[in-house]
């Protein structure tokens, strides 16, 4: 709940007000005032626990549309453990605070039973042609169906004309795009780079959940993504081949001891398929999963596939 705040308040976090909208009948009169001026709805659907990386997804949609509206839901159907689910931050009035200033008009804060009115079970699923069987999706059943499900039905209560996601959940992207051409709707959806600390790890809102010495430890994931992207540019023997290339970077994150790696795969970018042999003018995803501690964090790199 949008705390100290009436319901469909203005609130004042910084020099611009921001409306918080908690109902299905909030959001529907604000984007039908949106509509009445002929503005763009950018949209971008968060669980909260906002840190740069999202507020860089705000501020290009404020560049490009004239109306940012931001989501905050912790999505109950896209957690495989309970635990996770109730373990996830939600620092709501620090997210406000970070959302001042970064060009968002409007942010929709919808409790469970407004999003799921008959219980959050997942009710709906798309046939994604494969691309919710690998990486993520062979370690996470059901995950993408959850996903694919809360997009949608925020989609038709913002009824955005740009959805900005973020590189780092790359398969995340790749589902939900092919969610929206399977329903046809009208909305281009788009994606962000990767927005990372200073030292390469990519920004997420389970960094917050590391601590110092893990965090250290994590630094080591983004290193090894990079000194792959480089024996790319300068091919050596085993880097011409895709296959043996992941698994050297294999061999190098299984070799730290702070870190249990769950995956690493080079795919192709539109597939998701693991590659066997580069093909030149397509582009290729390095993608990783490890656990740090009790904390399961992916990151990826995208690159052109060398001739």
């Amino acid at each position: 709940m949008c705390k100290n705040t009436k319901k469909n308040a203005l609130v004042h976090y910084g020099r611009e007000p921001m409306a918080c909208l908690e109902g299905r009948a909030d959001i529907a009169e604000f984007v039908e005032r949106q509509r009445k001026t002929g503005s763009t709805v950018g949209f971008v659907p968060t669980m909260g626990a906002l840190h740069a990386g999202h507020i860089s997804l705000v501020e290009r949609s404020s560049r490009e549309c004239d109306c940012t509206i931001v989501s905050i839901f912790v999505n109950p159907t896209q957690f495989n453990q309970v635990e996770d689910l109730d373990r996830y931050p939600r620092p709501l009035d620090a997210d406000l605070a970070m959302l001042a200033g970064s060009g968002c008009n409007a942010v929709f804060i919808p409790s469970v039973q407004e999003i799921y009115p008959e219980g959050p079970v997942t009710r709906q699923r798309w046939d994604f042609g494969g691309l919710d069987k690998g990486l993520e999706g062979k370690f996470r059943p059901g995950h993408f169906d959850g996903v694919a499900q809360v997009v949608h039905i925020l989609l038709a209560l913002v009824q955005p004309d740009v959805l900005y996601l973020g590189q780092k959940d790359y398969q995340q992207f790749c589902i939900v795009r092919k969610m929206v051409a399977l329903e046809r709707l009208p909305v281009d959806v788009r994606v962000c780079p990767i927005a990372r600390e200073p030292d390469g790890l990519a920004m997420s809102s389970r960094n917050m959940r590391l601590s110092p010495a893990e965090r250290r430890d994590a630094n080591a994931i983004s290193k090894v993504l990079f000194r792959v992207r480089n024996r790319t540019v300068v091919p050596t023997d085993y880097s011409r081949d895709p296959r043996l290339l992941a698994s050297k970077a294999r061999e190098e994150l299984q070799a730290n001891t702070a870190l249990r790696l769950e995956y690493l795969e080079i795919v192709d970018a539109d597939s998701l398929e693991p590659l066997e042999r580069w093909t030149a003018g397509r582009h290729a995803l390095i993608c990783v999963a490890a656990w740090v501690g009790e904390v399961r964090l992916i990151d990826n790199v995208l690159i052109a596939q060398p001739a």
